[in-house]
């Protein structure tokens, strides 16, 4: 009986080595960020942050929306409420009445600082286009991709970010 212990725990060492050498081949052959990002995205949050931290639903509560990223550096976005019909006499977004934002220019990936640089070249919001936006990447796996925004995604002032979370396109 002690042997039989003795060798399912030997025999559960193996396995547990095996899986972590198994895991470890599997990390180094991930995908860059860059070459992550690259495709197709569709929103699934976009809030702003006000100044406490505390979070608002951008574009209603259920946004619609496109980012695409290309390998060769570009990007454009598109965010827009999707209201329903019962409720088109309410306001687009809370806080600030932005109905839909749109923006194309180039970036950039510092993956060690875990950051998405965008080279706004064009914007729907007014003086927006012609600057550069550093975001926090929150995560960036196969499916998923989530960003903080320095700016709002809003002419509102009383907002002091943009979190953005989307999930690969199929």
């Amino acid at each position: 009986m002690p042997y039989r212990r003795i060798i399912l725990a030997m025999l559960g060492l193996v396995v547990a080595l095996g899986a972590l050498e198994f895991g470890n081949a599997a990390i180094a052959q991930e995908k860059s960020a860059k070459e992550l990002v690259v495709g197709t995205w569709t929103l699934t949050i976009a809030d702003h942050i006000r100044a406490d931290g505390s979070k608002v639903p951008g574009f209603g509560p259920l946004p619609t929306g496109t980012a695409t990223f290309s390998a060769d550096g570009k990007y454009s976005l598109q965010i827009s409420s999707n209201r329903q019909p019962a409720l088109a006499s309410a306001p687009a977004t809370v806080g600030g009445g932005q109905g839909a934002v749109s923006q194309s220019g180039t970036y950039a990936i510092d993956e060690a600082q875990r950051t998405l640089t965008l080279r706004i070249e064009q914007s729907s919001l007014p003086n927006r286009g012609g600057t550069t936006e550093t975001a926090m990447i929150k995560f960036l796996v196969a499916n998923d991709l989530g960003w903080t925004a320095p700016k709002a995604l809003t002419s509102d002032t009383g907002f002091v970010g943009t979190e953005l979370i989307w999930r690969r396109a199929k």
